[in-house]
């Protein structure tokens, strides 16, 4: 009957925060400043945990899976299957929770070594979720990292 596969978006709540990558694990607490009184709670009961599409996901694990196995060929795979969700407009807008999976990506450019683009695409996420988006998180520890390992 259904001729396409469906999946649901996978959710770590706070209980099952050690479970979730640790990049993930910020989406737990994405609110800064007086990001929490903006949520209308009836449409946002999901704020405190960490929920990304499936799909996206699942590529995300490969990469990092890969990276740690030593396989470049299969991690550079995921890596532009990644990008190609990200990038690709259709793709991105059948994708939900589409600030994280762009966070899940800008963390892949950080691991390959392209900050600036992972810092403008951070900035990109921002600007489709501005309020309570883990974004603000990661672009303040990206340049924490670059600026301690120039003064070293």
């Amino acid at each position: 009957m259904m001729s396409r596969k469906l999946a649901f978006c996978v959710m770590f709540t706070t209980q099952e925060m050690f479970c979730a990558p640790k990049f993930l694990q910020f989406e737990m607490f994405r609110a800064v400043g007086d990001d929490v009184q903006h949520r209308i709670i009836s449409k946002h009961e999901w704020m405190d945990c960490a929920v990304v599409d499936a799909q996206p996901f699942m590529l995300y694990l490969q990469y990092l899976t890969y990276r740690d196995l030593g396989a470049r060929q299969l991690q550079l795979q995921a890596f532009y299957k990644l990008k190609d969700t990200v990038t690709s407009t259709e793709k991105i807008t059948q994708t939900y929770h589409c600030e994280t999976v762009l966070n899940l990506f800008d963390h892949c450019l950080e691991l390959e070594g392209d900050i600036l683009n992972a810092l403008i695409l951070y900035v990109v996420s921002l600007r489709i979720q501005p309020r309570n988006n883990a974004a603000n998180w990661h672009i303040a520890l990206t340049i924490y990292k670059q600026l301690s390992r120039r003064s070293q």
